[in-house]
């Protein structure tokens, strides 16, 4: 009797590992559905919750002044307005900026943040397999100063954004995907 008990629990556990693992792919399955939607329609707004600079000297001199929730590494962007908009070929973005301006810049009314409104320049949206996301790269500038957008969407809707400048060291911001409503 006890053996029959101990192989029946055997099958049972068996079951229930092979039910959940079901589950997970077709909610892995949806969701990369979903995805590929969004990406091929190309109307999509990214929310950054974090600005990850490069961390470099002059950052660690001013660590103290980051407030509570932040260090050199990762700054808490919750509440503060920032996003990357796609529409079509139309790229739109308002990013704040924490790190090492290199050059240029001087005087700017419109601050020290990185932003674009025009149509982007060598876009590209690839999926890869291996790691299960959509990259997507594009330039795009704004007065004298140009960047180089990479943007990684999982299929959880998460996202890495990076931005690199002439003028600026790189900055990453992880985030969230949503699509545009429609118009």
């Amino acid at each position: 009797m006890g053996r029959f008990h101990y192989f029946s629990c055997l099958i049972l556990f068996a079951v229930c590992c092979s039910c959940i693992g079901t589950k997970n792919t077709v909610s892995d399955a949806r969701d990369l559905e979903v995805l590929d939607s969004l990406v091929q329609q190309r109307r999509f707004k990214v929310v950054n919750d974090w600005a990850n600079p490069r961390v470099t000297t002059a950052m660690m001199n001013i660590s103290g002044l980051l407030g509570p929730q932040n260090n050199v590494q990762r700054i808490n962007l919750m509440g503060n307005s920032n996003y990357l908009e796609v529409k079509g070929d139309s790229v739109k973005a308002y990013l704040p900026y924490f790190g090492e301006r290199q050059m240029g810049g001087g005087y700017n009314p419109d601050g020290q943040a990185i932003q674009f409104d025009q149509e982007a320049t060598d876009f590209d949206a690839n999926y890869i397999e291996a790691k299960k996301l959509y990259r997507i790269t594009f330039k795009a500038r704004k007065n004298s100063e140009s960047f180089d957008v990479v943007l990684e969407i999982y299929a959880n809707k998460k996202t890495v954004l990076m931005v690199n400048s002439m003028q600026r060291n790189p900055i990453r911001y992880d985030g969230t995907v949503a699509s545009l409503p429609e118009e």
